[in-house]
């Protein structure tokens, strides 16, 4: 048997985008769990615009020699390959699983006259929400499946916890660094907050690679953050939970209400740290309110400093929610994610 991944691996440079994690993830996650008999091959749509003639060979290729085919598309790749996918399930009668990148598919159905039936002819579409399967369901989608997303990276022992804070507390984003994921929100609260108290209560390190185009307003902003915040870099997902692990709260104002499932946030509940997120649609499935971390309203973005301010005021509950976010990763295992997915595509994990 041979499967293809059809997805953004990167070429060879380093992508740490949510596209490119999950895409590299579930290809290392099937070539480590399937026997040699099973032939995992891939197309990398890096290849899209760097490099076409390769894409067109990988694309042609897979597609004569993979009867079952997984997808992983942004957006655009999506518009421009999905009558394709349609076609070849249709015509060729091959097997594809769309495995869904973000949280707007349904409604991309819904303004894609033709969405409907393109999807409908794939085998599964696995989405990252319940709330999205629940609305595909309504636009009569019948084959969406909810898949959480996942990292195979380690996941800190209680006993690491960190049990005492003190000021000034050390609060993290680690996401792209753009105006989308709301840096400059989470920038602005913390210095807020500092004024306010007078003295540096708080801190904030910013991870994530950085947006060209945003490179200069960013170093704008940090210059007038002075010492309460500062930009250290970009780390591995592999290393995420140990730098992670020393900070107090992980924030997350995003911007983006096509939001699935945030690779950030598995990080953060790998490291045991609560998050206080701004609202995007479902992320109440992955977001505890008072357990795992804090949601305010999407439309009330002034609320970020309220809920920083509870958080340094209230340290014995957030060491409590560290224990919490341990429990809640369980739901995000590599383990539990594959098994699902060899199972729905029928794949036989006996070794000759």
């Amino acid at each position: 048997m041979h499967i293809g991944i059809i997805g953004h691996f990167g070429g060879k440079e380093s992508f740490y985008d949510g596209q490119t994690v999950k895409t590299i993830t579930l290809y290392n996650s099937l070539v480590g769990r399937c026997p040699q008999n099973i032939q995992i091959n891939r197309v990398d749509t890096y290849y899209v615009k760097n490099n076409p003639i390769k894409f067109c060979f990988q694309f042609i290729s897979c597609i004569i020699e993979n009867q079952k085919i997984i997808v992983l598309l942004s957006k655009k790749g999506r518009k421009v390959l999905f009558p394709i996918f349609y076609i070849l399930s249709k015509l060729f009668k091959k097997k594809i699983y769309h495995d869904c990148i973000g949280g707007q598919l349904a409604n991309e159905v819904e303004q894609n006259v033709f969405w409907r039936k393109y999807i409908s002819s794939f085998q599964i579409n696995w989405v990252e929400s319940k709330g999205i399967v629940n609305k595909l369901l309504s636009l009569d989608i019948s084959n969406a499946v909810y898949l959480p997303n996942y990292k195979n990276i380690k996941v800190l022992e209680e006993k690491e916890l960190n049990q005492h804070y003190e000021k000034p507390y050390n609060f993290v984003t680690f996401s792209r660094v753009m105006p989308e994921k709301g840096i400059e929100d989470a920038i602005n609260a913390i210095v807020c907050i500092n004024s306010k108290a007078g003295k540096t209560v708080a801190k904030l390190d910013i991870y994530g690679i950085i947006e060209k185009e945003y490179e200069e307003q960013f170093n704008k902003c940090l210059e007038r953050a002075g010492i309460f915040c500062k930009y250290c870099g970009v780390i591995s997902a592999e290393n995420s939970v140990d730098v992670l692990k020393k900070y107090y709260v992980l924030l997350f104002p995003t911007y983006w209400k096509e939001e699935g499932m945030p690779g950030t946030i598995i990080d953060a509940y790998c490291s045991g740290i609560p998050i206080i997120a701004r609202y995007w649609p479902f992320c109440n499935e992955i977001i505890d309110h008072g357990m795992t971390g804090y949601i305010y309203d999407f439309d009330k973005p002034e609320k970020l400093v309220d809920w920083i301010e509870y958080a340094i005021q209230n340290p014995n509950e957030i060491v409590g929610m560290k224990r919490n976010c341990l429990q809640k990763v369980c739901e995000y295992t590599e383990e539990h994610v594959i098994n699902q997915i060899v199972e729905q595509m029928n794949i036989n994990l006996e070794r000759y």
